[in-house]
């Protein structure tokens, strides 16, 4: 009989709205059209609708809880009765020995005493039996209890003290920057005012021609060095970009330095238009040149010494830009160490609260992939009056997935003489010769206004949704795995046989867990006891290959001869394998 609670991996008691959410994901997860091709996938998927019309259905649940409990209701075996009532017959032939032998009131005495010796061992039995499935409960919770304590504190005290070191690292940092910050500062306002005196030292030269020509020249030179300082302080707002948090107060004095180069800038341009004028004036004095060619030696003299002068503070400008590179570059390490520190203290974090948002992510990938399963079915629907509905591939398919789609189609309607059936290749023949070929496809994709860059962005979105598809799906088997492990031991201490036979196959194999032989063993009797043909089985292997127990090849024959009596089909295998074998070895002998 199907347990239909273990197939919605919920518990008896479970509410509709439980039996509803566990229906929805175990749905999502198992149905044909995300595993396609997969059989086990299919049959699951039909045992969890045939679970859900059942349990969602509250008579045919109630009646369905009746038929389950009257299967799990252990019953007599009669050779058990036999057994017992034999024990009896005998246990009372020996008790009419012993009263011949004595008097009757030490018969009565020993009467008394034996039957105060049977209820002893009788209640010392039963009282086992409780109390290791009680301690062996506790063991688990106690552990589970120990290993949450202990992982939780041991998950705080680093973190605190990630984060305690991380904060000095920052104060100091913090430091550090305020002080170049205002170095950097200071040097702006040096720059500032070297700037101005190269405006003075401009203003002297208005007269002059040549002048003019070295003006426009360093003017220039000022606009490269201007552009050059903006890319700088771009390229380090940039870089810091992402930890601007961290040193607002850089940014803002950035932003008072670029205003201030704006300022200049602003000068510069009215320098400029001065500048023009200043030509004007020179085209206007040209006409006068002859009574200005007595004061062009005087003139000549001052701008060599204004021309020396120049020279000197344009090396104190390039010096005072050697060190703001320097201090930028140095200032641009530090906030690149202190970026990385505090990726490792957030990667740090993220570790411990991994496990707090992967809940949420649960719940957020399932709204994300209900709504891709909306957009799929529109495309589907934008695709089904085209070429490419014709083959029933999406209209952004990779040319694998047309080839597939073809091939499919192909097989199943050649060689058959309907007309509809032929009428239907042609069109798949005609749909696939357009598109199989690149440039007749994008043709056809412009008249159904349908870019390449619509395509490549709907195959980028598709690849992101499997991504996010297969990490959804790894941890929700992860997170119900646990669950469902827990579940299924707590009903294993509550005496379910199927959960003791299925908790024994976990250990025996290991595929989720790590394998332990001996708990197998433990399991396997356990559901043994209750008739089990599957679990009397496997104890059966596990006394003849010797895992987990010692090994008893008798023992483990019997228990496997038992279990093909009670049906089981591996059981009954394993003993025709071993009539044939002991046939083929009687003949062999018969031979020799």
């Amino acid at each position: 009989m199907k347990n239909y609670y273990q197939i919605l991996n919920i518990k008896p008691t479970a509410t509709d709205e439980e039996i509803k959410r566990s229906y929805r994901v175990l749905a999502k997860r198992y149905h044909p059209d995300v595993n396609p091709g997969d059989s086990a996938a299919s049959e699951k998927f039909s045992d969890i609708n045939e679970a859900n019309s059942v349990l969602s259905d509250p008579k045919a649940r109630a009646e369905y809880d009746q038929k389950l409990k009257e299967a799990a209701t252990p019953r007599r075996n009669p050779e058990d009765i036999i057994a017992r009532q034999r024990a009896q017959a005998q246990a009372a032939a020996r008790q009419a020995a012993r009263q011949a032998a004595y008097r009757n009131s030490m018969a009565n005495n020993a009467s008394t005493m034996g039957a105060r010796t049977r209820q002893t061992v009788r209640g010392a039995q039963y009282g086992t039996a409780a109390s290791a499935q009680a301690q062996v409960q506790a063991q688990m919770q106690a552990l589970r209890q120990q290993a949450y304590i202990s992982g939780r504190e041991q998950g705080l005290a680093e973190a605190k003290a990630a984060a305690e070191a991380e904060k000095d690292k920052l104060t100091a940092s913090v430091r550090t920057l305020t002080t170049e910050n205002r170095k950097l500062k200071k040097d702006a306002a040096d720059l500032v005012t070297l700037r101005r005196r190269l405006v003075d030292a401009e203003q002297d030269r208005r007269e002059l021609e040549h002048e003019l020509f070295n003006r426009d020249r360093e003017l220039a030179q000022e606009k490269i060095h201007s552009k050059e300082i903006e890319d700088r302080l771009q390229a380090l707002n940039n870089d810091d970009g992402s930890r601007r948090a961290a040193n607002n107060r850089v940014t803002a004095e950035n932003a008072t330095l670029k205003e201030k180069l704006e300022e200049l800038r602003q000068t510069l341009k009215k320098t400029e238009a001065e500048n023009a004028t200043l030509k004007e004036k020179i085209e206007k004095a040209k006409a006068d040149n002859a009574q200005l060619e007595q004061d062009k030696k005087h003139l000549e003299q001052e701008r060599k010494q204004i021309e020396l002068k120049s020279q000197a503070q344009i090396q104190l400008q390039q010096d005072k830009r050697k060190q703001f590179q320097e201090e930028a570059e140095s200032l641009k390490r530090k906030v690149a160490e202190l970026t990385a520190d505090s990726d490792g203290m957030r990667a740090e974090i993220d570790r411990w609260q991994q496990y707090a948002k992967s809940e949420e992510f649960l719940t957020d990938t399932e709204r994300r992939l209900e709504e891709w399963s909306k957009k799929t079915q529109a495309d589907r629907r934008l695709a089904k009056p085209t070429l490419y509905g014709a083959l029933g591939v999406l209209i952004w398919a990779t040319e694998k997935e047309i080839d597939d789609a073809h091939a499919k189609l192909v097989k199943r309607y050649s060689g058959k003489t309907d007309e509809a059936y032929v009428e239907k290749l042609k069109k798949i023949e005609a749909a696939y010769a357009t598109l199989s070929d690149p440039i007749k496809r994008d043709a056809y994709n412009k008249t159904i206004n349908i870019t390449p860059e619509r395509i490549l962005d709907e195959r980028r979105l598709i690849a992101e949704n499997e991504s996010l598809t297969e990490e959804y799906r790894n941890r929700l088997a992860s997170k119900e795995f646990w669950a469902h492990f827990d579940d299924l031991t707590a009903n294993a201490l509550e005496g379910d046989v199927n959960a003791q036979y299925t908790l024994g196959e976990m250990y025996y194999y290991g595929d989720e867990i790590e394998r332990e032989p001996e708990q197998a063993v433990f399991w396997f009797k356990e559901a043994a006891k209750q008739k089990h043909p599957d679990a009397m089985y496997s104890l059966g292997i596990c006394f003849v290959n010797g895992e987990g127990v010692e090994r008893n090849i008798d023992t483990g024959t019997g228990f496997i001869r038992q279990a093909a009596k009670l049906g089981s089909k591996a059981a009954k295998q394993y003993v025709a394998g071993e009539k044939r074998t002991a046939t083929a070895a009687a003949a062999a002998k018969k031979t020799d």
